[in-house]
């Protein structure tokens, strides 16, 4: 009966590992952080605000090429053609898409409110879930 019990607690011990192994806090990939405390999501990390909007990329209207703006303030200029925009007409610009700050991938990006505003809204990395959103009231 002993080398039976022995072996039960081995079994046990070697399952309860398994279980509690993904939940210790260690040196790796997984350190879990709420991009904010307004989101629902399970984000690594995040930002709020136009200001730390992610680099975006829009086409311009004179030529179709892409112009890619760094961040919300930057000019868009066109790299092809005379076209030059301030950055208050990015509403007025077809967004392609939005770039994560962190890997480099094209990020999922929409609207809550389409009535109110003429910007994206939220933008989500599926790579490595970056979040950001666009701050305001609803006064």
């Amino acid at each position: 009966m002993t080398g039976r019990l022995r072996t039960l607690l081995s079994k046990l011990r070697w399952v309860a590992e398994r279980v509690a192994a993904p939940l210790r806090t260690g040196d790796g990939p997984n350190k879990f952080r709420l991009s904010s405390v307004d989101t629902a999501t399970t984000t690594y990390d995040g930002d709020i605000g136009w200001a730390s909007r992610p680099p975006a990329t829009v086409r311009c209207p004179q030529c179709d090429a892409e112009i890619f703006q760094h961040n919300a303030r930057d000019d868009l200029d066109c790299p092809r053609c005379v076209g030059e925009f301030d950055p208050e007409a990015f509403s007025d610009l077809e967004l392609l898409h939005l770039t994560c700050p962190v890997c480099r991938g094209r990020m999922e990006h929409g609207q809550r409110h389409p009535g109110s505003f003429d910007i994206p809204e939220w933008a989500t990395c599926t790579s490595c879930r970056y979040h950001w959103e666009f701050e305001h009231s609803y006064d």
